[in-house]
């Protein structure tokens, strides 16, 4: 575990008065009842791969990033992880075969205080998407029907619409009550909630210009898994099953 090294905040914590614990910035005395943790399992289809990083405080106000000091011991499925710096966390994450198993375990050992937390996740069923395939050409004004398999009884499906220059680009929505156009939904983080019975028609959706659009369709199974009552509020534990189709939008005929 020597990678995660020094234990460092970043410069936000300074705003929120936490500071250091010790010598280099450490934070080895954070009380664990002080961090959340966001641990995230997904499914790709080319791997199942796991990440979690760690915040002072609730995640819903002015939460500072933490990095895991040498005495904060944490394995995922029981293997050392990588440790990343992101813009904003540090990111500790571990790539698994697409054939592994699909129950994963964080365990962070905090040998200071003596204490132990295990974050469990169970991944979704898989699937994979029938229609469209990647490169088929859609015309969005028919409607087009997204189509999957198997199907999960009484279950929801997101599903998201991607462009490559972001949202607005190429894609709008005619809201079905009013005609007017609007930004499409399915464009938003989280998309579409669908019912889980195999094929959603991505309805009222239109090319903002002439020309033609690349986009890439993301359905995403999710579970939230027990988040430990020992860490602080505003973090979460979650599994993703996502499956993702690169397509070409073109105009009506």
């Amino acid at each position: 575990m020597g990678g995660f090294g020094r234990c460092t905040l970043f410069a936000l914590a300074l705003l929120v008065g936490g500071g250091c614990a010790g010598e280099d910035g450490e934070t080895c005395e954070v009380p664990t009842n002080e961090i959340s943790a966001v641990a995230l399992v997904v499914d790709s289809g080319w791997d199942i791969r796991a990440t979690i990083d760690f915040e002072r405080g609730d995640r819903r106000g002015a939460g500072a990033p933490l990095r895991l000091c040498d005495t904060d011991v944490l394995t995922i499925d029981g293997e050392d992880p990588i440790e990343t710096d992101k813009a904003s966390s540090v990111e500790y994450s571990l790539s698994l075969p697409a054939d592994a198993e699909r129950s994963v375990r964080f365990t962070l050992v905090r040998q200071a205080l003596g204490d132990r937390l295990d974050l469990d996740i169970e991944l979704p069923p898989a699937f994979e998407i029938l229609a469209p395939m990647d490169g088929d050409e859609v015309v969005l004004e028919q409607s087009p029907v997204v189509q999957w398999e198997p199907p999960l009884a009484d279950g929801t499906m997101r599903m998201r619409v991607g462009e490559p220059l972001g949202g607005g680009q190429c894609l709008g929505w005619i809201d079905p009550d009013t005609g007017a156009p609007m930004p499409a939904p399915y464009e938003e983080p989280g998309g579409v909630q669908v019912d889980d019975d195999g094929e959603h028609g991505l309805t009222d959706l239109r090319l903002q210009g002439p020309e033609p659009c690349d986009l890439t369709l993301v359905l995403a199974r999710v579970v939230l898994g027990a988040y430990p009552a020992s860490l602080t509020s505003g973090g979460r534990v979650e599994g993703r099953a996502e499956r993702y189709v690169d397509v070409r939008a073109v105009p009506a005929p």
